[in-house]
């Protein structure tokens, strides 16, 4: 009869980290504004934030960013530069 353990257990990802629900939560506050910046959605259900607002979350300091990134076990500086490079390089592109 085969074995019923798992050769990915459910607390560890297939990075050896250990699975965090808060960690993740945080983590998809930054993904969801993220998504504001890149291409927001008039559809959602609070409303609809200006991309230029919705990037200056990343692009400007503030408090509520680093603290974000904090929670989400995030470096707010090195997620504020990649941000600010890929939205830089969307302006070249013209897909902003």
């Amino acid at each position: 009869m085969a074995s019923s353990v798992s050769v990915f257990p459910k607390a560890i990802n297939v990075l050896g980290e250990s699975l965090n629900a808060e960690r993740n939560l945080w983590r998809n506050v930054l993904i969801a504004a993220l998504e504001d910046a890149i291409k927001p959605n008039p559809n959602k259900n609070f409303g609809c934030v200006s991309i230029d607002l919705a990037r200056s979350y990343f692009t400007d300091y503030n408090r509520d960013f680093a603290l974000v990134c904090q929670y989400a076990g995030l470096d707010h500086e090195y997620v504020r530069m990649k941000a600010k490079q890929y939205f830089k390089k969307e302006k070249e592109n013209g897909k902003e």
